[in-house]
């Protein structure tokens, strides 16, 4: 049973995975049920609520982490990291109730779509993925100055960590940057050292695309636009594949002309 005498209680975290996997951790360690779970960043001071700061532990987060795995699925953990990676108002009570329900009744967890705050874990989580796998087919990488490869990106969600993978894999011989410009970090790859890490950005980074870059795109916008054909232009069906939130970073645009701007 979790305690009622904590019902004014707030949990703020660091904003991490590992700060909120161990705010979870602790909600259940000591039987309490926080009205809030938030960021740090998101906290706002409320005479009516008693904040409680719950430090980043990594041991308690990879137990924590361990449990649900044993005692619901691994199937539970996924959609758990995808919804954190939602970033959305509410995400963290959402989680909350779908772990209380999940240790009561283990994997079935996923099949009660009754409840709203499980389909809002799913839904969540599918919105994450979906936009992932999108992006892996729409981001550019361009090469820059001293022979780096760089792309911008302005995800909905946090999919950097989820793109990075996939990256390695396709382009393992290069040392690369994809700049999440909306959150100002970044994922960096080195060839070398066969690694990606996801670092903070200053805000405004962007660096200098080298001269055969240049020319290669150009070349690459005008065979586009030449080999489009104005009157088979259907930007709804267009949209439907590549929305235009997404046009800003791509070297081709969709329906262009000669111009490649953006209408």
């Amino acid at each position: 049973m979790m305690s009622s005498n904590n019902s004014k209680k707030v949990y703020t975290y660091d904003g991490s995975y590992q700060g909120l996997m161990t705010a979870l951790y602790t909600a259940f360690k000591n039987r309490e049920a926080p009205v809030k779970i938030l960021a740090e960043a998101e906290f706002r001071d409320d005479l009516f609520y008693q904040k409680e700061v719950i430090n980043t532990d990594q041991e308690k987060s990879e137990f924590f982490s361990e449990q649900i795995k044993k005692h619901i699925s691994a199937q539970a953990l996924n959609n758990i990291f995808h919804c954190y990676l939602s970033e959305a108002d509410k995400m963290e009570l959402y989680l909350f109730r779908y772990l209380f329900t999940g240790f009561k009744v283990g994997k079935s967890v996923d099949e009660l779509l009754t409840k709203d705050y499980i389909r809002q874990i799913h839904d969540l989580a599918h919105r994450v993925r979906h936009e992932s796998h999108r992006l892996k087919g729409l981001i550019r990488l361009k090469e820059a100055a001293g022979g780096k490869y760089y792309a911008a990106v302005e995800p909905d969600y946090k999919t950097l960590i989820l793109l990075a993978p996939h990256f390695k894999s396709r382009f393992s011989t290069m040392d690369w940057i994809i700049h999440d410009h909306k959150r100002e970090e970044a994922v960096i790859y080195s060839a070398e050292d066969k690694e990606w890490l996801l670092i903070d950005l200053e805000k405004g980074f962007e660096p200098k695309l080298s001269r055969r870059e240049t020319e290669v795109q150009d070349l690459w916008r005008a065979f586009f636009s030449a080999v489009s054909i104005k009157n088979r232009r259907n930007r709804k069906v267009q949209q439907q594949f590549m929305p235009k939130k997404y046009w800003k970073h791509l070297i081709e645009t969709p329906g262009s002309s000669q111009n490649y701007k953006l209408e």
